[in-house]
């Protein structure tokens, strides 16, 4: 029955190994192919995507600071020579003077103040003085095509009454047929002066402006530009198609074309809008071009694929399965399993390597081990005496006794908790002490830095009932208060909190925590490293670091110091500590 029952469950698989062999290489190569495909496709189309539409933003932006650089010369330029100047003093002489002669020298001067403007502005194109009251041309640049209105071209702003901007329209201009922007503005010769005749100054940018400004370089694909005035009706065309008609409405074409082309448009401080339209075939050309190349690529890793696994079940399936078996034994840390031969020269004398790294890392393991214990042991042991007690003890006795016979009373209570704090640091107690008896050392310890510094800072110590007779290993405590003085607030007033409570029957939890300045995770990391030349000394010098190889060494290792910090907030410093000392070396 369970035969049967295994029969059926595997009925969907191939019968021979072989089989099953190329198809779970099939699978293992369409399966990973597709996850980085999809995976891929959306990176990459994210990628491209944003490529392409940050490229055609930006050269779209371009575009607007072109058309508004063109509009501000050409209100610039209308400016020069429509207020009260020279020019102006010219062109009212020339209005009122009836002598040929004058007339004709007045004329050449406008006609010379003209040229220069020209001259200095390359963007300029046809300039002239109109009439509007007769329709003359006066001192214009370029010959005029008679056919042409004024009248006749869209206006930009609506509601500027002493000056008109209008485009994009045909050039005034005979020999040409391109679009240009213009400018008329009434000079101050007639503003104001009913007796006098309406004069307006009349400028265009030159017939190749629009047409150099707008083109396809920038955007590395076909697109068609576009200008819109304030009612978004399409006032421009860089094609002129018939699917984006002069007068037409962009929304209503957007809602018609919107599944065919992808739509971008920027508005200017003269009001109107550049829009550029891209063919999404075009748009999407790169993507398109990526999927091609990995489709190409992932039939060919098929392939390649399934030669592979031929191979591998030709050559080296079975003797590999074997080898497979024993690096598991290996990771299980099953060392003594007996050796094993596969009766073919290559795969015994890989076995026989892999039986004698097999021996060497059971050894290195055993001796790494022992070379580890020893090493913490040594460090704690060389930061705990690398001062000479009774040297330091004697020196600290005189001084006291000095201070004491000159009546420094400070001083000898200054030297009476140094004492009791040094000897309790220096080990008198024992390696193993109370919880009690560490809380009593902060506090020493936290008395002598308020002597020693002008700054007030406060320590509060909340310690549970029945915590105070606990075991724990000596000098833990004194040096997480001192990195909250020295590395929390610095000289900044704060409040230290410690807290020691039962965090279960068989845990203690410590905590240490200020509100100062936090510590960033650089920081954090070099207080653990001991060894690192750059780290600031302070204190008795001694860090984080002890502090968790100490706990490690009487706990094991998975238990050790935490660390959590926020800049501007404080940190906090924590240890899990089990009731019994796991480990404890002779003194």
């Amino acid at each position: 029955m369970t035969f049967r029952s295994s029969k059926r469950k595997l009925d969907l698989l191939p019968y021979t190994l072989k089989h099953r062999l190329f198809a779970m290489l099939a699978l293992s190569v369409i399966i990973p192919l597709t996850l980085i495909g999809l995976i891929s496709f959306y990176g990459i189309y994210n990628v491209l995507q944003n490529k392409v539409e940050k490229g055609v933003e930006k050269s779209l932006e371009q575009e607007r600071k072109g058309i508004e650089s063109i509009l501000s010369n050409l209100d610039y330029s209308s400016r020069q020579l429509a207020f009260e100047g020279k020019v102006g003093k010219d062109l009212k002489s020339y209005l009122t003077t009836a002598d040929p002669l004058d007339r004709k020298e007045l004329a050449d001067e406008i006609e010379d103040y003209i040229s220069l403007i020209n001259y200095t502005n390359p963007l300029l194109g046809l300039t002239t003085y109109y009439l509007p009251d007769t329709k003359q041309f006066l001192f214009e640049n370029l010959y005029i095509n008679p056919k042409l209105d004024i009248n006749d071209f869209a206006k930009i702003n609506q509601n500027t009454t002493n000056f008109t901007i209008h485009g994009p329209h045909r050039t005034l201009y005979t020999n040409s047929r391109n679009s240009v922007f213009s400018i008329m503005r009434q000079t101050e010769t007639s503003s104001g002066d009913k007796s006098t005749v309406p004069i307006y100054v009349y400028i265009e940018t030159n017939v190749s402006a629009i047409t150099s400004l707008f083109n396809n370089d920038p955007y590395g694909m076909p697109v068609r530009h576009l200008m819109l005035d304030a009612k978004d009706h399409i006032i421009y065309n860089s094609q002129e198609d018939t699917e984006f008609p002069i007068g037409a409405d962009i929304t209503s074409i957007k809602d018609r074309l919107g599944d065919r082309f992808v739509f971008f448009e920027t508005s200017s401080n003269f009001g109107i809008k550049v829009a550029v339209v891209i063919d999404r075939h075009d748009y999407h050309k790169e993507m398109n071009a990526w999927l091609k190349r990995f489709a190409a690529i992932g039939i060919l890793s098929l392939v390649i694929g399934l030669v592979i696994g031929w191979i591998i079940w030709s050559m080296i399936y079975g003797p590999l399965q074997r080898i497979r078996k024993q690096f598991k034994l290996l990771g299980e840390n099953r060392f003594n399993e007996p050796p094993v031969s596969l009766h073919m020269k290559e795969f015994d004398e890989l076995l026989y390597h892999f039986y004698e790294m097999r021996q060497r890392i059971r050894e290195l393991m055993s001796e790494i081990e022992q070379k580890e214990s020893r090493k913490r042991h040594l460090e704690v042991e060389k930061l705990m005496y690398q001062m000479n007690p009774h040297f330091i003890h004697n020196t600290l006795n005189t001084a006291q006794w000095l201070a004491r016979i000159n009546g420094q009373d400070e001083i000898v209570r200054l030297l009476m908790i140094f004492t009791r704090v040094l000897n309790y640091n220096l080990g008198k107690e024992g390696k193993i002490v109370t919880v009690g008896d560490e809380i009593q050392t902060v506090k020493d310890y936290m008395e002598l830095q308020q002597i020693r510094y002008n700054h007030k800072f406060n320590v509060e110590i909340e310690v549970d009932e029945g915590t105070s007779a606990i075991e724990m290993p000596r000098f833990i405590l004194q040096p997480l208060v001192e990195n909250a003085l020295y590395h929390g607030f610095k000289q900044k007033d704060g409040t230290i909190t410690v807290r020691v409570s039962r965090a279960d029957e068989e845990h203690l939890f410590i905590s240490v925590k200020d509100n100062g300045e936090g510590m960033s995770q650089e920081v954090i990391e070099k207080l653990f490293h001991s060894n690192d030349p750059n780290r600031r000394k302070v204190g008795l010098g001694i860090g984080l670091n002890f502090v968790n190889n100490s706990v490690k060494m009487y706990y094991g290792d998975p238990y050790g110091l935490e660390v959590t910090s926020t800049i501007g907030v404080g940190t906090e410093m924590r240890l899990l500590l089990p009731i019994t000392v796991k480990e404890v070396w002779d003194d």
